[in-house]
């Protein structure tokens, strides 16, 4: 068979050694998918001469809950600037609270300096996440000359305002061509990176057993731009059974949450084809109580092997260190854990 030894993101700096590092690196692509068939009716694995493979059977089975109608909430309301107080979270609207880091419901709070608050104040951008399947939309245009990333909402004498005024709502949708799915028997909290911000992973995804949830696919080509370089979702992803609020925040070493998770994701969209990875987290080199494969639904087409199963990555020499892709011109290829 032939195997993708090029992650999705290059991780030679990604993997976050002390907060705020602001490795923008993790966030950018490259690309080298083997072949994969996705038929009509089956996914059909084929070798580098076309030569049928029969996958495991485990790994296909598609969990028997779907997601609800609140997974596909659009936002209804413009952000109106100068309405909402800094001391004030403006949930809604696909912005949820996280509650659990004690910065007001805030991923992170930052100036242009890198000076960190626990506390939405003036000349700070307040940073926030989306619900499940979207991204924010606020960062400013003018990034800080030392290479960090600021995101969210400016806070300007006392009320808040956006940061970028091309975007009317906080929250936007992403490609819908990739869902995480949990046939395992504990809930996974995947954790995102607040990027740009603090690249803290603490944008939460909960997958209960025996159901799915929508991957944030961004929609790289009209999304924030790092010195040329096009952005991509990243998330840490705990062993099951760890809880949102244990497991979405800055782990200490050996802890094996949040920075020291296991695994690592990516998904992107970009130029018409949408990459998804597995990627090793050198921080940890445990495997999870979990095997995952990445696999395309009836109809999608779809190129690379990409699994992690028993604590073996597919994708041949290399994939040890690098992780494995799938590419995806069409449907949806899922992220399934088992």
């Amino acid at each position: 068979m032939k195997y993708s030894i090029i992650p999705l993101l290059a991780l030679a700096s990604s993997v976050l050694a002390a907060p705020h590092a602001h490795a923008h690196e993790h966030h950018l692509h490259r690309r080298d998918p083997a072949v994969v068939y996705v038929t009509q009716t089956q996914v059909a694995y084929v070798d580098g001469n076309g030569n049928p493979i029969t996958p495991s059977t485990t790994a296909t089975q598609a969990a028997t809950s779907t997601s609800t109608s609140q997974d596909f909430e659009d936002p209804s309301e413009e952000f109106e600037d100068g309405k909402y107080k800094c001391s004030d979270f403006p949930s809604g609207q696909g912005v949820i609270s996280l509650d659990w880091l004690d910065f007001g419901g805030w991923a992170s709070v930052m100036n242009q300096n890198g000076d960190t608050s626990s506390t939405c104040k003036d000349g700070y951008y307040c940073s926030y996440a989306c619900q499940a399947g979207m991204s924010k939309t606020q960062w400013p245009s003018q990034q800080p000359s030392n290479g960090i990333s600021v995101g969210g909402l400016l806070c300007k004498n006392g009320y808040l305002y956006k940061s970028n005024s091309n975007k009317k709502s906080l929250c936007e949708w992403g490609q819908d061509s990739s869902y995480a799915v949990n046939n395992a028997k504990k809930s996974i909290a995947l954790c995102r990176t607040d990027y740009p911000g603090s690249e803290n992973m603490v944008v939460p995804t909960l997958v209960e057993a025996g159901s799915k949830k929508p991957m944030s696919v961004v929609k790289e080509d009209g999304y924030y731009n790092w010195r040329g370089g096009k952005t991509s979702a990243q998330y840490y992803v705990n062993d099951a059974g760890v809880s949102v609020e244990d497991g979405c925040v800055w782990g200490t070493e050996g802890s094996g949450i949040g920075n020291w998770a296991p695994v690592v994701l990516g998904s992107g969209y970009t130029d018409g084809t949408t990459y998804l990875s597995i990627i090793p987290n050198p921080n940890n080199k445990n495997s999870p109580n979990y095997s995952l494969k990445i696999v395309g639904q009836d109809g999608a087409t779809a190129q690379g092997d990409c699994s992690y199963i028993n604590g073996k990555y597919s994708g041949g020499p290399g994939s040890e260190s690098d992780g494995c892709t799938v590419s995806v011109t069409s449907g949806t290829a899922n992220f399934v854990f088992y």
